[in-house]
């Protein structure tokens, strides 16, 4: 009778076969996911992408200006002739978004339209903007400031409805009339959309890695018309946004724009006031505009249909006799 061999491995043996593919398995696991981290870690705090090359139409058929400041040298153009009234835009925006609109007011107004930090053809001169709402808005009077302008209207889209409207919250005399567009501002969540660029590492590759393709993907959701989208519109906003300041301005603002602090200060607001919100728009429910408004004295609110979350872009010929009118009135 054969018996079984019972007899121990022998000391210093390696590790049975199958043990030693497990802990190759592992070891192999890890230093991927160690050259994952540092790519990631790479691309979000370390690799800069190139902005594009696009050579803008539209600033070679306007009268660009700079306002040279300590802050920034602010982009900004200067139409019309009358009381003056100063357009902001919207995040990931620029000046251009009020192509249709500058046009529409500069027939009673002075119209200034402005890049802020973050925007367009502005450039910060100095590291650490923080593009909070105490950043924006007193970036906004540094603007106003350098370009002689004591008290304006002001109209503000979007983010830069939030701007506009902390502005009139803290500096009530200097703005003596107030148009906020799909305008954030009330403390309730943001968009889904916007939501990933506050995690760290992930924010900061979501910005860096965006393509023309990713924004005009988003540009689309802001309109309720499709046709206005166009390729021209399409570069137009890329070319600034494909900057790496202004790439570092959307994750930095979706983090720290704190939206309790405009909401709390609506009542402090004394200027005439009307909020403008389109009756599509995809990235900010039309009901804020009645809500905002309430919480603003004296405020009026006005929802246009078939119009999306760029009001003013998508549906300029509704949208700008509305703001020309409330601006103009006695």
């Amino acid at each position: 009778m054969e018996l079984a061999n019972t007899t121990a491995p022998a000391p210093g043996a390696g590790p049975r076969p199958k043990r030693r593919w497990l802990r190759r398995t592992l070891a192999a696991l890890a230093g991927l996911l160690a050259v994952l981290m540092v790519s990631a870690l790479g691309v979000a705090y370390v690799w800069q992408p190139s902005a594009s090359g696009f050579a803008s139409p539209y600033l070679a058929r306007i009268e660009s200006r700079y306002a040279d400041t300590g802050l920034a040298r602010f982009h900004y153009t200067k139409t019309g002739r009358g009381a003056p009234v100063v357009l902001v835009a919207g995040g990931g925006q620029w000046l251009y978004s009020y192509r249709d609109t500058v046009p529409a007011l500069a027939a009673d107004r002075t119209v200034y339209a402005v890049d802020l930090p973050g925007q367009g053809y502005t450039t910060l001169k100095k590291d650490g903007f923080s593009y909070d709402l105490d950043a924006m808005a007193d970036a906004l009077g540094v603007f106003m400031d350098a370009v002689g302008l004591r008290t304006a209207s002001v109209v503000g889209h979007s983010w830069g409805g939030s701007w506009s409207l902390y502005f009139a919250e803290r500096r009530p005399e200097r703005v003596d009339r107030l148009v906020l567009m799909g305008s954030t501002g009330l403390d309730v969540p943001s968009s889904w959309d916007w939501r990933p660029l506050e995690l760290p590492v992930v924010g900061e590759s979501m910005g860096k890695l965006m393509r023309k393709s990713d924004a005009a993907r988003t540009l689309r959701k802001a309109f309720a018309n499709p046709e206005r989208v166009t390729d021209e519109v399409v570069d137009e906003d890329w070319a600034p946004m494909s900057r790496p300041a202004n790439r570092e301005a959307l994750w930095t603002s979706q983090r720290n724009l704190d939206y309790s602090l405009t909401q709390r200060l609506m009542g402090k607001v004394t200027a005439p006031t009307l909020v403008l919100w389109g009756g599509e728009d995809r990235f900010d429910e039309p009901w804020q505009a009645a809500a905002m408004a309430e919480r603003i004295p004296g405020a009026t609110s006005r929802v246009l249909p078939g119009c999306g979350h760029n009001v003013h872009e998508d549906c300029p010929a509704e949208a700008n006799p509305v703001i020309a009118g409330f601006l103009n009135a006695a």
